[in-house]
């Protein structure tokens, strides 16, 4: 099902309703992280988002790699992966061939579909946090 935000972007292509729901959980969890990591654990949320022909060539010619995951984690010298997604959408032949790329070369990559998986991804990997988050 596509949707078509009209009033905030009239210019723009209707775009898959899933991306709307992926924007509200990266939004969601980056939030709960802003507050929950110490400032010793560095990490960012990409943009991987499509955004027709001639931008995905421009990316690729400045060395972008389709399927990269969505968030980055760094701890003492360790970094690790998160690819979000909502619902019961999955990974991309993309993201999967270069999940399996980063986990060879012993990096952690996990699919994450909320900030409890989210943390239980960062505990396992004993990433520090301030706190827990309220159920």
């Amino acid at each position: 099902m596509l949707m078509q935000d009209t009033a905030l972007y009239p210019e723009t292509k209707p775009r898959k309703r899933h991306q709307h729901h992926e924007d509200n959980l990266h939004t969601q969890i980056a939030n709960a992280l802003r507050v929950i990591l110490p400032s010793c654990v560095v990490w960012t949320s990409t943009e991987n988002r499509f955004n027709g022909p001639r931008e995905g060539a421009r990316r690729k010619a400045r060395g972008c790699r389709a399927g990269w995951p969505d968030m980055m984690f760094c701890h003492a010298g360790r970094t690790i992966y998160a690819e979000l997604k909502h619902g019961k959408n999955g990974a991309s032949k993309e993201q999967r061939d270069l999940h399996a790329e980063l986990r060879g070369q012993g990096f952690p990559v996990a699919v994450c579909r909320s900030l409890d998986e989210v943390m239980a991804f960062l505990k396992e990997n004993d990433f520090p946090m301030r706190g827990e988050v309220a159920a």
